[in-house]
């Protein structure tokens, strides 16, 4: 996937600020943004995205399903990030940005009114040449029974174990109490335990069966 930065805008001498003291690397977040939102900071810029690039585009490929359409996606959302700064008024940077890439995916899906059958929704996987056919079988299983969820369960449950927010910052991106995401990410979990059970049964069966 090719990098992509926003154009800098012109800006009057003297006014780039370059962060001192410390690398972008030991900078937080929020203190990385700021330098974005105030000077239009490039390097800045180019750290946040190296640091989210990866989630975000994984964020939109589980939404879009197509590598294409998640690649359109995620370009509006970082083309946005840089354009919209200012709106950015505190709080945690990455629900912030997660709730730009949310609503973009949900724009993108409006307009092209896309419907994908279940059997060719495609995900980013880790390496498998050291899986076995049980594992296999048992992560299509899981797939498949995520993506059938409804979206009110679906979405909150990814975006805690896939993408790693805390209940607070899932709460904050779906306009939601904190109770009610705690519960439907465990109401998720019931669902995806009630749809696992034949696979889990058949592999005990099948295990049964060699002993």
């Amino acid at each position: 996937m090719k990098l992509f930065y926003p154009a800098r805008e012109p800006q009057a001498a003297g006014t780039m600020t370059v962060a001192k003291n410390h690398a972008a690397t030991e900078q937080t977040d929020e203190e990385l943004f700021a330098l974005v939102r105030e000077n239009a900071d490039e390097r800045a810029f180019r750290a946040l995205y190296r640091r989210y690039d990866k989630r975000v585009f994984a964020y939109c490929l589980r939404a879009m399903k197509t590598r294409e359409g998640a690649e359109d996606v995620f370009q509006s959302v970082m083309t946005l990030v840089f354009e919209k700064r200012a709106s950015f008024t505190g709080g945690s940077f990455a629900a912030w940005l997660f709730t730009i890439a949310r609503n973009q995916t949900l724009n993108h899906k409006q307009k092209q009114r896309i419907t994908t059958d279940i059997d060719d929704i495609s995900y980013t996987m880790h390496d498998e040449s050291d899986r076995t056919g049980e594992d296999v079988l048992l992560s299509d299983a899981l797939k498949k029974a995520i993506s059938s969820l409804p979206e009110e369960f679906r979405e909150p449950l990814e975006l805690k174990h896939f993408d790693g927010f805390q209940y607070e910052e899932i709460a904050d991106m779906l306009k939601i109490s904190l109770s009610l995401a705690k519960v439907r990410v465990f109401r998720a979990k019931k669902m995806l335990h009630e749809a696992l059970k034949p696979y889990l049964r058949e592999l005990q069966t099948e295990e049964e069966d060699e002993e």
